[in-house]
């Protein structure tokens, strides 16, 4: 039986920076969790009240 986890990844910031500072931890979080073995089911991004980018990401063992 696979055992799902769920992750959120917020980032605050100036609009124009706040993209690729989300992108930057998103990317070193995937890659440290696909090198431990895990299986990336779902990344999804969203804006909260336009102060906040966040990344919403499901993985499984």
């Amino acid at each position: 039986m696979k055992k799902h986890e769920v992750h959120t990844i917020v980032e605050k910031a100036g609009f124009s920076s706040m993209k690729e500072k989300l992108t930057e931890k998103v990317e070193h979080f995937l890659n440290e969790k696909a090198n431990a073995g895990y299986e990336i089911i779902s990344v999804n991004f969203t804006y909260y009240e336009a102060a906040e980018l966040v990344a919403f990401i499901t993985i499984c063992r």
